[in-house]
């Protein structure tokens, strides 16, 4: 992105410069293990489950590879899903452009050029995708998953966001309720000003353990982060919770790897709680992330990212995700606020 760099004496020049719009939303997911785990307590203590929680037993136990004790029955069972969804949201940055209109450093001034502003606005679209789970062992299978979609605003021309996703795991149980797992993922993201290409490679240590009535699923993993600027090892400690009181939660660190010269995650932080509104999954997430390590024309850079998220699925599978995200930038005219809104529409399988 081109600055106009305004001195007192009115000198011009042109500098490149390349905005980071910071974002971290936690999402509490579903986890089957941990899902499987607070059932088969249950019947090793009460001896009994009702029909309802019979049918889920049976279910997650053949989506983690444990439908049988014979090997033999497991052995290369391999199964698949496919659909296609629409996707209706709003964005603050849609090109990829600066957020901000200029940038000040002492008595230097950079103006931003207009053509090179963030467009905000609605954004519709949709999405495929696809899954598959080869099963080589009890308990033990390769997960992967694609996803691909796009979106363009109606409002200016009808401009585009394109972003695609892989992501394959080894998931390996090692015995009683302890996993180890390894994943590689790619995911890229285009707009008009960005074209940004995303890679990791971790491994996670798993075990699940009970506290009285409450079900815990704790993880540790490292992972190597490749971006377009840098590479980073990060390393997090998660606690998956399903609380006595049909409550679930879900509380996370990570740590990065100090980069000289170049800003990058520091640590992160998140707590996700969820809870039942009418019957219906209601998830309010918080997440602190602080990025230094950054130089800007001589002068340190670090960013401080706070968001809150609220998700909730109104009617018939339509999810509504309300953010706010607070960037608070050392270099003032890189801080920024605003709000994130999602609509989740109900996915079509294939």
């Amino acid at each position: 992105m081109s600055y106009l760099l305004m001195r007192k004496n009115f000198i011009k020049i042109i500098v490149i410069f390349f905005p980071i719009y910071i974002s971290s939303t936690l999402l509490l997911y579903s986890s089957e293990r941990l899902e499987l785990y607070a059932l088969n307590q249950k019947f090793l203590e009460t001896k009994k489950l009702n029909i309802f929680e019979i049918i889920n037993f049976t279910k997650l136990s053949n989506q983690v590879g444990f439908s049988t004790i014979k090997y033999e029955d497991n052995q290369n069972r391999f199964i698949t899903s496919q659909s296609i969804f629409p996707i209706m949201g709003y964005s603050n940055n849609i090109n990829g452009g600066n957020l901000n209109s200029s940038i000040e450093l002492g008595d230097l001034t950079f103006i931003g050029n207009e053509e090179y502003q963030a467009k905000s606005g609605l954004l519709v679209g949709g999405g495929v995708s696809l899954k598959a789970k080869n099963f080589y062992s009890r308990g033990k299978y390769l997960e992967t998953k694609f996803n691909a979609s796009i979106v363009a605003s109606p409002v200016y021309d009808w401009l585009q966001v394109r972003n695609e996703n892989i992501s394959s795991c080894s998931k390996n149980h090692i015995k009683e309720w302890i996993f180890l797992d390894a994943c590689a993922s790619w995911a890229h993201n285009k707009r008009e000003f960005s074209d940004k290409t995303d890679k990791s490679i971790s491994t996670s240590i798993t075990k699940l353990f009970r506290s009285g009535q409450t079900f815990h699923e704790s993880s540790l993993v490292g992972k190597k982060v490749f971006s377009d600027e840098y590479q980073q090892l990060q390393g997090s400690v998660i606690l998956n919770s399903r609380l006595q009181n049909g409550y679930k939660t879900k509380i996370y660190f990570t740590k990065g790897e100090t980069i000289k010269d170049i800003i990058s995650l520091n640590y992160s932080i998140g707590l996700s709680i969820n809870s039942f509104i009418n019957k219906k999954p209601f998830i309010v997430s918080l997440s602190r992330s602080f990025y230094d390590g950054g130089m800007f024309f001589g002068s340190a850079r670090d960013d401080t990212s706070h968001q809150i998220s609220f998700s909730y699925p109104f009617y018939r599978g339509i999810n509504v995700t309300l953010s706010y995200i607070n960037i608070n930038s050392s270099i003032k005219s890189f801080s920024h606020k605003g709000p994130l809104i999602s609509f989740s529409l109900p996915a079509y399988n294939l």
